[in-house]
Order: C-alpha cells, then structure tokens, then sequence
C-alpha cells in the first residue's frame, strides 16, 4: 500500500527539517535587511550632520545628494531581503499547516517531543 506524500514528509521527518531550515535562514535574512538601515542610522547618529568630512558644510547639496542615491540603494537592497525573508517564514508556514495542520513553531515543538520519546534500546 503506498502512503500518501504528507505522510511520508512527516514520518521521515523532513517536513520538520524543512521548517527548520526555512525559519533560520528567514531569520538570518531579517537580520541582515535590517543591519543595514540600523547601521547607517547609529552612524548618522554618532558622527553628527556632517559625517566623517568637516568640510561638508561648504557643500551641502553635493553631501544631500551623495547620501539620497546611496541610502535609496541601501533601502532597495534591504527591501528585497526583507520580502526574501518573508517569503521564507511564509513558506515554512503554508508546509507546517500543509504536512501537520499546525503553524511551524508548534510543529517544531511537537517534532522535539517526539524525538525525545524516541529511544535506540531494545527492550525484552
């Protein structure tokens, strides 16, 4: 009799390992969207309005202008990692509720409970 793919994702356990997977690399990839506005922010915050030059008030649409189209880059960059990380959490979501019926991190927790009544002896 041949089991049905759900059941085969959950009995091997790939299905929890997936989950894993996808929910620490969304993890991942929402750190690193978001390191780079919170970096240029503390460092907009400690060096002051002019930045690192001390000159920059002799030019300031030059300095407006530099520092638009490079924070504009920045945003777009982050943004798509950001929608990267959220189609990973969505992902680990739809395969949870599709092979358990239960969000990912109740499947994760049931896949530890079940691990952990797991046992190699043998008993007589």
């Amino acid at each position: 009799m041949q089991d049905s793919l759900r059941k085969v994702l959950i009995d091997s356990h790939v299905a929890a390992i997936a989950i894993a997977i996808l929910i620490f690399s969304s993890l991942d990839a929402a750190f690193l969207a978001l390191w780079g506005p919170v970096s240029s922010f503390l460092f907009a915050l400690a060096t002051g309005p002019w930045g690192n030059s001390p000159y920059a008030y002799l030019n300031p649409g030059h300095v407006i202008r530099s520092a638009f189209s490079s924070d504009v880059v920045n945003l777009s960059v982050s943004l798509s990692i950001l929608v990267e990380a959220l189609a990973g959490v969505l992902t680990a979501y739809l395969l949870s509720r599709w092979a358990d019926g239960v969000g990912p991190l109740r499947c994760l927790g049931s896949y530890r409970d079940k691990l952990s009544r797991k046992t190699n002896r043998k008993t007589n």
